[in-house]
């Protein structure tokens, strides 16, 4: 497609003469497409997201975001631009519906949806290993689908006390009489919040729930 110009020219006549003037129009924005390297994305696990253009080329520069139950009113979060060979390394903090917003000079804006996974939900279990003066030494173990879960994070009355070990287990000592809230969380994963009465005459009360934003303070 050309673009056609008229330039009009008077003469000492008074006559007119048209000229038409032609040359390449603007060419059209191109089209991007975007690829995850995983069918399964899984939360805090690196999937590479890669910029094509409409030839399967690669498109490096290209500024990319991310949002989680996003309705396209605003980008997102930028997390960077591609490289040379049109990739970018990301690994995602949250489970959920999730957009991945690419643009570029040049280039028209693209989008897809996607689908993050959490790798389970953590369980909770505990068992008594001392008692005396006042005092409940437990060993808490964290399970996931019925395996141990290692470098899991437990706090207890917000401080953080350590993580499990390799058979998903952390040993703490609690004191009789008191409410204790106990987070545990490791990425990837749904973590739990606890609270637990100590009764003074031996007996506990423990309530668990999913960890969420109302009862995460750490």
């Amino acid at each position: 497609m050309v673009a056609i110009a008229s330039v009009i020219v008077g003469t000492l006549a008074h006559q007119q003469l048209r000229v038409n003037i032609t040359g390449p129009s603007p060419s059209e924005p191109g089209k991007l497409k975007i690829d995850v390297t995983s069918e399964d994305v899984i939360v805090g696990e690196k999937v590479k997201i890669i910029v094509k253009n409409s030839e399967g080329k690669p498109v490096g520069g290209a500024r990319v975001y991310v949002a989680r139950n996003h309705n396209l009113s605003a980008k997102g979060t930028y997390i960077g631009e591609t490289n040379s060979n049109g990739e970018l390394t990301y690994a995602f903090k949250e489970d959920g519906q999730h957009i991945i917003y690419v643009e570029k000079d040049g280039f028209l804006p693209q989008w897809i949806n996607l689908h993050v996974k959490l790798k389970g939900k953590l369980s909770f279990g505990w068992k008594l290993k001392e008692s005396g003066n006042g005092e409940l030494t437990y060993t808490m173990c964290i399970t996931s689908n019925g395996y141990p879960v290692e470098k899991v994070e437990i706090y207890v009355n917000s401080t953080f006390i350590g993580y499990t070990d390799n058979n998903g287990e952390l040993s703490y000592t609690f004191k009789r009489g008191k409410v204790y809230e106990i987070i545990i969380k490791k990425e990837g994963y749904k973590g739990l919040f606890i609270i637990s009465d100590l009764n003074p005459e031996g007996g506990t009360g423990t309530v668990i729930q999913p960890l969420n934003l109302t009862n995460k303070t750490v």
